[in-house]
């Protein structure tokens, strides 16, 4: 569970924002926090401004696939580029 939860952190940090729609990152942003467990919700938004630069680097598939997401495996799944 632990690794998941970290994945999970470090996908989010990729997956939170993007270049392309202020409207679409926050989004992106707010489906992939609801997916995580209730008590790692509040630290996911502090860095919310990190998550959002590191993800200006990914493809829209990347993005499209985590607001398709249902699940955090889901989440997993989605390409990192």
């Amino acid at each position: 569970m632990k690794t998941i939860i970290l994945s999970s952190l470090v996908f989010l940090s990729l997956v939170s924002g993007c270049k392309k729609s202020g409207s679409e990152c926050d989004q992106v942003f707010d489906h992939t926090v609801s997916l995580m467990p209730a008590e790692m919700q509040g630290k996911l938004k502090e860095n919310k401004a990190d998550a959002i630069a590191k993800c200006e680097k990914l493809s829209p598939e990347a993005r499209k696939c985590a607001l398709a997401a249902k699940t955090v495996d889901d989440l997993m799944k989605c390409p990192r580029t």
